[in-house]
């Protein structure tokens, strides 16, 4: 179990909506004898990658966030915190400046930086996202953030049996997990609200929209050791394998093992395979942990049939979903 927030914003600045030319020789007929209707928009912001770098990495300071991962503009790493450096974000804002040339930073097309961020609840991971080109209507900055437990994070010399054992606790019965669920949630959805605050302190915004959720990762199998964890470059930050994360997000491959053998009620989360893929989302109407063999790491896995639920194509079980026809072929 981790937490995930997306907030997507729309900067107050000047943006040019310009036309897109369809492709192909038959289409651009098409479109030339419709005087243009085919030609989809977009929205071009008019912001430098370095103006709205140096904006963004301000409202980051201004929550005390100073520890940068990665800075890369159009998939080109600026800077890669390979050895867990802390208090750099003045360093990669440095390294940025001194090496990115004034052309690239106004015709970019994607920026990404990525900080990471620890309280006494959390360990977090903040991916910062700008796209200069983008559909109309579409906000040009998403901010992803993950939150790992911080307190089950594996300890220097511990065990995965030892590990379980400071775990267990969360799931003696259902009080104490709704409780302990609940508590979390309210504190990781006031970081986004801080973010909110932080971004607007420093941008002039129309809009800024905030989605959180509670995902529980189904892993294919039991995962003895935080190395065996994967890695997905195209996914939530926590599935990038950033240099240390592995031993704060272990936890959250063992969660779904202690759901199965409490047999809790579970509700209002996304199951997610191993790697970040949404498999289904469960609503209000949940189902007891041990109903079904969905997290039962001993067998095969089955998808729940039972609650408010909506399943997704892009996964690792799609075969399975498939073959119980929750998803059609």
């Amino acid at each position: 179990m981790y937490f995930y927030g997306k907030l997507e914003i729309d900067p107050s600045q000047m943006t040019l909506i310009k036309k897109v030319n369809p492709t192909g020789v038959f289409t651009k007929l098409l479109d030339a004898l419709t005087f243009g209707k085919l030609s989809d928009k977009q929205e071009h912001e008019t912001f430098t990658a370095l103006s709205i770098l140096q904006q963004l990495s301000l409202g980051m300071r201004t929550l005390n966030i100073y520890n940068v991962i990665r800075v890369a503009i159009d998939e080109y790493d600026f800077y890669f915190d390979h050895s867990g450096v802390e208090d750099d974000l003045n360093q990669a804002m440095f390294e940025l400046k001194s090496k990115i040339d004034p052309l690239e930073s106004e015709i970019f097309k994607t920026i990404y930086m990525v900080l990471e961020h620890e309280s006494s609840d959390f360990k977090y991971v903040i991916e910062i996202g700008v796209e200069r080109k983008h559909r109309v209507g579409e906000y040009p900055i998403k901010i992803i953030v993950n939150g790992v437990i911080s307190e089950f994070k594996l300890r220097q010399g511990e065990s995965r049996t030892e590990l379980i054992k400071r775990m267990k606790p969360i799931f003696m019965n259902q009080k104490t997990y709704d409780e302990f669920i609940k508590n979390h949630q309210i504190k990781f959805v006031n970081f986004l609200n801080e973010i909110d605050k932080s971004i607007r302190k420093v941008i002039r915004v129309d809009d800024i929209q905030i989605d959180s959720s509670m995902e529980i990762i189904r892993p294919k199998r039991r995962i003895l050791d935080p190395e065996e964890l994967r890695s997905d470059y195209f996914n939530q930050p926590f599935f990038f394998g950033y240099y240390g994360l592995n031993k704060h997000a272990f936890y959250a491959l063992i969660w779904p093992e202690l759901l199965y053998e409490s047999g809790l009620y579970i509700n209002n989360f996304d199951l997610v395979d191993e790697i970040g893929n949404i498999i289904c989302t469960v609503g209000q109407n949940g189902f007891k942990a041990n109903e079904f063999e969905t997290f039962n790491l001993d067998s095969e896995f089955e998808p729940p049939t039972k609650g408010d639920l909506s399943f997704f194509e892009n996964n690792e079980y799609i075969d399975k979903l498939r073959f119980a026809g929750v998803i059609k072929q």
